[in-house]
């Protein structure tokens, strides 16, 4: 395959969604919006007063951190008090529309690649995955995998 071919391929794929424009444009807004949300909202949120991000989730929102599953938001609150401070340095965010019949809800994947120091001390490199649904005009995450990533 020539890269000019590749290209016109993955275009057609695109074009077939089986979405109308206006989803389409819907879909792309609400990820242009993820970004600045995660940045400001909940990653600062997160590293300066973390019990507000509770707000953000669903109450039945599934959460694996470090391949350990926590459960509901009583579980999530006792998680998050017995970490240390923290402080998040974010390299990368990618968010893609999830495309499935889910009524008026526009549901976006969301893979978030940095690094992480806990007390000042500690500096891990993360990954985090996010599945985030709109509400109206807000979002709200409705899947959360976080995972430390090793180094080489």
């Amino acid at each position: 395959f020539s890269p000019t071919r590749l290209l016109n391929i993955l275009k057609e794929m695109a074009q077939n969604t089986g979405l109308s424009e206006e989803q389409k444009v819907v879909l792309s807004a609400y990820c242009e919006k993820t970004v600045p949300w995660l940045e400001d909202l909940y990653y600062k949120k997160f590293d300066s007063n973390r019990m507000e991000v509770l707000s953000l989730y669903d109450a039945a929102t599934p959460v694996i951190w470090n391949g350990y599953r926590i459960m509901g938001q009583d579980g999530m609150r006792n998680a998050l008090t017995q970490l240390p401070t923290t402080s998040h340095k974010l390299d990368t965010i990618d968010c893609q529309p999830v495309i499935a019949d889910v009524g008026s809800q526009h549901l976006m994947l969301v893979t978030v690649n940095g690094q992480v120091t806990y007390a000042d001390e500690v500096t891990n490199c993360f990954n985090q995955v996010f599945i985030l649904k709109s509400e109206g005009k807000d979002l709200r995450i409705v899947y959360d995998c976080y995972r430390w990533l090793s180094s080489m």
